[in-house]
């Protein structure tokens, strides 16, 4: 996923220049603020993929500034850059819910890996959230089908369970079997959804 949009803050141009010119360069559209006040008051009307912001700044703090946006409801990627001396203020930005911080001076490098993990983040969560919809779809292909459930097999009749394909079956336990070696899936769940299969095949 690309990170298309950034916003920065700090009450110093030069460091706006040297932010901008990075992430320009990883491709990304920048807006610039002096202050975190001028921030706050265009999220209502436009959103940021990335904040990056310094602590000391005029007025509102780069700490004020994040914990207004998280009372307005708004999660979004916040890093926050801050001289050696405020280390234990970046910690606790952090533990407030900052993506990242960066110490003063920093180097592009950084500025490039912030953004890279957060792609990879972003990435990452897409792939969970589309795993999470495959077990949903999974387990509703193995709720017994009401139509199947109790008919005795009869004289002359062929059992319902024969009508599956027994091939396809297979490729849904193997899927499993993969699931569960990576993780998403426990073995008592494995175990249970193989042997919801295995029933409509014999």
């Amino acid at each position: 996923m690309r990170i298309r949009h950034a916003a920065i803050v700090d009450d110093e141009n030069e460091v706006l220049d040297l932010i901008e010119q990075i992430l320009n360069e990883e491709g990304l559209h920048v807006s610039r603020y002096n202050r975190g006040e001028a921030l706050l008051a265009v999220l209502a009307k436009r959103d940021f993929d990335l904040i990056i912001s310094d602590l000391m700044l005029d007025g509102m703090s780069g700490l004020d500034l994040l914990d207004e946006m998280h009372k307005q409801g708004r999660n979004i990627p916040f890093v926050l850059i801050t001289g050696y001396a405020s280390l234990e203020s970046a910690i606790q930005a952090v533990n407030r819910g900052a993506f990242y911080y960066i110490k003063k001076p920093f180097n592009i490098e950084e500025i490039r890996f912030i953004v890279n993990k957060l792609e990879q983040q972003a990435d990452n969560m897409a792939e969970i959230r589309r795993l999470k919809e495959e077990i949903i779809q999974l387990k509703s292909r193995l709720e017994p089908q009401a139509e199947l459930v109790d008919v005795p097999r009869q004289a002359g009749r062929t059992s319902p369970y024969e009508y599956y394909d027994t091939s396809k079956i297979m490729d849904i336990i193997n899927h499993l079997d993969q699931m569960k070696a990576d993780g998403l899936i426990s073995d008592k769940e494995f175990g249970e959804y193989r042997g919801k299969l295995l029933k409509r095949i014999v």
